[in-house]
C-alpha cells in the first residue's frame, strides 16, 4: 500500500539522506519535504521535544509526517550538550567543543523519530550509537554537523565525518538510519496485518 509521507525539516541535507534511504529501504513511501522551522520547548527531555515538534507540525499539515529531534551527549557531564547541542557548538565553536572533552572521552548521538498519521496518533522509535570522542586537531567535514568529527561510534576507528563517503559502512552505525530502522520494522508490521 502505497503512502504519502512529509518528513518535517529545514535541512535539505537531512531529508536528502532520509528519502534515499527510504526509497531503497521502503519504495511505497513517497516522502516529501515540508520546510517548515518548528518551535522546541525548552527541556532536557529530548523526547518531549521531539514530541511536542511533531504535533506542533500535525497542525500544519495535518498529514501522516515524520520529524526527529537529535542530539549529541557527553557522557562526563549530565545531559550535556544533549538537547542544548546546537547552541552550544553555535556559541562556541570547534574550539570550544574540544575544549570540553578529553581524548578517549565516551559520548552518543540519541534520536527520536516520530511518526504521526492522526491528531492523537503519535509513535515514537529511538536511533542511538554509542562511540568515543576525540580531538582532532583542526576542523573538516561538514559545518552544519560539528559533533561527526569528535565522534567515533563503537565497533569503527573512523569518526562519522570519515564515513561519510563510505555510505554503506556509514549507514550500519548512524543513529538516524537506525532510528529509521525501528520506525520501518514497526510500519512495515503496520501494513502487512
Amino acid at each position: 500500500m502505497e503512502q504519502s509521507l512529509h518528513y518535517v525539516t529545514t535541512n535539505p541535507g537531512k531529508f536528502a539522506e532520509v528519502a534515499e534511504y527510504l526509497a531503497h529501504h521502503a519504495p511505497d513511501i513517497t516522502l516529501s519535504q515540508l520546510s517548515a522551522d518548528i518551535p522546541e520547548i525548552q527541556t532536557f527531555d529530548q523526547m518531549a521535544i521531539a514530541v511536542d515538534k511533531a504535533r506542533k507540525a500535525w497542525d500544519i499539515v495535518q498529514k501522516p509526517l515524520i520529524i526527529d529531534d537529535a542530539a549529541m551527549y557527553f557522557e562526563k557531564y549530565h545531559q550535556f550538550p544533549g538537547t542544548l547541542s546546537k547552541f552550544v557548538s553555535q556559541g562556541i565553536g570547534f574550539e570550544g567543543l574540544g575544549r570540553l572533552i578529553d581524548e578517549g572521552d565516551r559520548g552518543y548521538f540519541l534520536l527520536y523519530i516520530v511518526y504521526m498519521d492522526g491528531p492523537d496518533s503519535v509513535h515514537v522509535f529511538e536511533g542511538r550509537c554509542e562511540g568515543r570522542l576525540r580531538k582532532p586537531d583542526h576542523f573538516y567535514g561538514d559545518p552544519n554537523l560539528p559533533y561527526d568529527v569528535f565522534f567515533i561510534p563503537d565497533g569503527t576507528n573512523l569518526s562519522y565525518a570519515d564515513m561519510r563517503t563510505d555510505l554503506v559502512r556509514y549507514a550500519s552505525f548512524f543513529y538516524r538510519l537506525r532510528g529509521l530502522n525501528a520506525f520501518l520494522t514497526w510500519y512495515n508490521s503496520r501494513t502487512r496485518v
